[in-house]
């Protein structure tokens, strides 16, 4: 079980920019840690895997990793890496892009095809090169390239989306932030500016559940990542996940998973063992 894990927080990894951007040296690991923003990794050269909530991945010079804010991960360098490593807050991303990065149960590892990766390293070159210059509008014009790059991304036939497009993805995204809570039908009715019997409606249209079964899969699906790569009690994930009690989250695991969540944590220590 890992402990003492890092945790980046946005205004201080990315300097108090909602973009960064960095070339990443990896000679042998770089460790356990997760942020509260979202990253694109695309390694240029070596070898070596990258372990995402408790799940492997080889990297290789044709793969690219996009991650969620709350990811764990870590990579280990079997050859050298390096890696373009692009960093940014969800405020830049266009509505039609976000759609794409809300589904918080699976992290996004892609093959690129040879012409995709060139489309992709050019966009992550232009990104480096504004980056690091002096332009007043920087930021506009990053804001633009990273959507490009998203864009590109998502053309890919390996990434689908859950969710259609719409301009009430901003809903989704209030709920990812706040689930821990448990927000109200009555809070994001009105946050819609829906009445609530139409709010239930287009939420179940929209993603195939009813509000109850997407928060409940959130927080769980969030439990378990915390069961997996932390030492903290079932209480304490409990209440962190928005859950009122810890035999209520007990109910509410064993429902998803026919597992308790001391189960499912022995489980995961076993398979590693």
């Amino acid at each position: 079980m890992k402990e003492n894990v890092t945790n980046y927080l946005s205004n201080e990894y990315l300097h108090g920019n909602n973009i960064f951007f960095v070339l990443s040296s990896i000679e042998k690991e770089y460790p356990l840690h997760f942020h509260e923003f979202y990253e694109i990794e695309l390694c240029y050269e070596g070898e070596g895997y990258e372990v995402i909530n408790g799940n492997k991945y080889p990297i290789s010079p044709n793969k690219i990793f996009l991650l969620h804010p709350t990811d764990y991960h870590q990579i280990v360098a079997t050859k050298p890496l390096k890696m373009f490593n692009v960093a940014f807050t969800n405020s830049l991303i266009d509505e039609e892009n976000i759609t794409y990065f809300l589904d918080y149960q699976n992290e996004i590892v892609l093959n690129l095809s040879s012409h995709r990766l060139k489309q992709v390293r050019s966009i992550m070159e232009m990104i480096q090169d504004i980056f690091l210059g002096s332009r007043t509008n920087k930021e506009l014009i990053l804001t633009h390239l990273l959507n490009a790059l998203l864009l590109i991304i998502i053309g890919s036939n390996e990434l689908k989306g859950n969710i259609e497009p719409s301009s009430n993805n901003d809903v989704l995204k209030y709920i990812h932030k706040n689930f821990a809570r448990n927000p109200t039908l009555k809070e994001l009715s009105e946050f819609c500016g829906y009445q609530k019997n139409y709010f239930c409606e287009f939420f179940k249209k929209k993603t195939g559940v009813t509000y109850k079964e997407y928060l409940s899969n959130l927080k769980v699906n969030y439990s378990k990542k915390l069961l997996k790569l932390s030492s903290k009690s079932i209480k304490e994930i409990a209440l962190e996940c928005g859950f009122n009690s810890a035999n209520n989250y007990i109910r509410k695991f064993k429902a998803h998973t026919n597992l308790t969540p001391k189960q499912f944590r022995q489980l995961y220590i076993k398979s590693k063992n």
